[in-house]
């Protein structure tokens, strides 16, 4: 593969790019552990997008390597293949794990309830994100919480803790079909006490 482009989404903020069939979308925690909600659409038709909670149906809550993702109804297409993941996953008691299809993305409201927090939230990135596509807030759909280590309580509740990833990890997953991607450096409280951002690295197959 060759790198065929690379950038940073700043913390707390939000962006979205193309990325083609057979391209390699990298994500790495440049500075430290770092959430990242991943928002993915059909370049060529965006009312298919990522379906968070089908994919956790047949994928698990917890997505690993090898992992595929897949659109919403009515169309149930694989969009990506998670093909590297370099976090060292770490036993949790609580039976927390990494990488997330449980939350749905965080909103301004949330945060305010849930933290006192007058600050926006991954809707409002995500929107942002998609928003010089032709895109409206509308679009913006439960993602896949990348690097976000959860579980669930005995009462059914989710709960977040600390991040496994560190400096340098990064998952990487394959475009299975031409997509629009929207990512949100969390500004929420998953990642812990700092926020830092994300580095974006696109391949492509050698020619």
């Amino acid at each position: 593969m060759k790198l065929v482009d690379s950038f940073t989404i700043p913390a707390k903020t939000g962006r979205a790019f193309e990325v083609r069939a057979g391209q390699h979308v990298r994500v790495v925690e440049l500075e430290g552990p770092q959430v990242c909600d991943f928002d993915a659409f059909n370049l060529h038709d965006p009312r298919e997008w990522f379906y968070s909670a089908g994919t956790r149906t047949r994928v698990g809550a917890h997505p690993r390597q090898g992992a595929r993702l897949y659109t919403r109804p009515p169309w149930e297409r694989v969009m990506f293949t998670i093909v590297a993941d370099t976090v060292r996953h770490q036993p949790s008691p609580s039976g927390a794990q990494a990488h997330d299809l449980i939350f749905s993305r965080c909103t301004g409201n949330l945060q305010r309830e849930r933290y006192g927090r007058e600050t926006h939230g991954c809707q409002q990135n995500l929107a942002a994100a998609i928003a010089p596509f032709g895109l409206d807030e509308l679009y913006v759909h439960d993602p896949l919480n990348l690097f976000m280590k959860t579980g669930l309580r005995p009462d059914g509740k989710p709960f977040h803790e600390l991040p496994d990833a560190r400096l340098g990890d990064y998952v990487e997953l394959r475009a299975e079909m031409d997509c629009l991607v929207a990512i949100s450096a969390c500004p929420g409280m998953s990642s812990g006490g700092q926020h830092y951002p994300l580095g974006i690295e696109i391949y492509a197959p050698e020619d």
